[in-house]
């Protein structure tokens, strides 16, 4: 049997600088839907939105001060009137790696009554996951991304994009995968050198699900690296494709009618197993999970929370 290997997401919070509405909402939910494939059951980042009305017509540095004073020293999302006109959002910087950047950038445009420089882009909705995720382990950076010399109140009309449809497998190539555990005679192996040097470093072999094997599961045979392969017998932990165009992943958000109603229970994908963090949080709020029905349950800083995949969280 394939089991689908669950990694608990990353959780970036988003911070509403205006009275939020069901257009910020969706758009927010929406594109971060699209952009962390979350249609397979198995985003690799969701976000919590906080409506804090404290919060409300409050400056991005303002924003950066006051959770800064609440311990919540992580990147976070601003959105605000323009998100669902633009598609976009605001990303803030740590305040320690906006103190570094301003060390780095000395042309930087700086403000008598700021301590220091809020770095920050303007990016479309469904881009914002996957370039966080590509920062964060030094994958190109947001200084290379925003208008140079830096100034932390140019509102940066020109929203930051990857000319990336995410809701398009021939597109978003490296989206639709998972980790899978499956048995030794549901994988095939081969050593051909055409397939192994398409894969950096070239490994010795490359793996995949067999057709029936990746049928079953909503999945495509796919050629990729794998952990060591042991004696048959043995499970093998191997990368899976998932099928963009398998029925049990309908297309459309988990709101809109009759999304949910199209996936019978047969459909749905088989509970997973967990992973620990592939990050670190400092605060580590993910106490349980069911991908099956999108739920998740969140701690945060004041106690626990409940939101579903890529949606909207009240402050406990």
């Amino acid at each position: 049997m394939v089991i689908v290997v669950h990694y608990p997401p990353q959780i970036l919070d988003a911070y509403s600088a205006v009275p939020l509405t069901q257009s910020i909402i969706d758009t927010t939910r929406h594109g971060f839907y699209d952009g962390t494939s979350a249609r397979f059951g198995s985003p690799e980042v969701i976000v919590a939105i906080h409506n804090r009305t404290e919060f409300h017509g409050l400056s991005h540095y303002d924003l950066r001060v006051a959770l800064d004073a609440e311990g919540a020293l992580a990147p976070f999302v601003v959105v605000d009137n323009h998100t669902p006109k633009l598609n976009a959002v605001w990303y803030v910087e740590t305040t320690a790696k906006c103190r570094l950047l301003d060390a780095s950038f000395p042309d930087t445009v700086t403000y008598p009554y700021e301590n220091f420089t809020t770095w920050q882009i303007h990016i479309r909705v469904p881009d914002l996951p996957i370039t966080e995720m590509a920062w964060s382990v030094g994958a190109g950076a947001l200084a290379e991304s925003v208008p140079l010399p830096y100034d932390p109140h140019d509102p940066q009309p020109n929203v930051y994009h990857m000319n990336v449809n995410w809701t398009d497998p021939k597109q978003f190539l490296w989206g639709g995968y998972a980790w899978v555990k499956a048995n030794y005679s549901e994988v095939m192996w081969s050593t051909d050198p055409n397939l192994t040097k398409l894969i950096i470093p070239n490994p010795p072999y490359v793996v995949s699900l067999t057709e029936e094997a990746a049928r079953e599961n909503g999945m495509v045979p796919s050629w990729n690296s794998a952990d060591a392969i042991g004696p048959p017998g043995e499970e093998v932990d191997l990368s899976a494709k998932y099928n963009w165009d398998d029925p049990r992943w309908p297309k459309g958000y988990p709101d809109d009618p009759g999304v949910m109603s199209r996936m019978t229970p047969t459909q749905r994908p088989k509970q997973g197993v967990w992973r620990p963090f592939s990050r670190q949080d400092p605060r580590p709020r993910l106490v349980q999970g069911t991908w099956n029905d999108t739920q998740i349950d969140l701690v945060g800083p004041n106690g626990q929370v409940k939101a579903s995949t890529s949606s909207v969280v009240q402050d406990a």
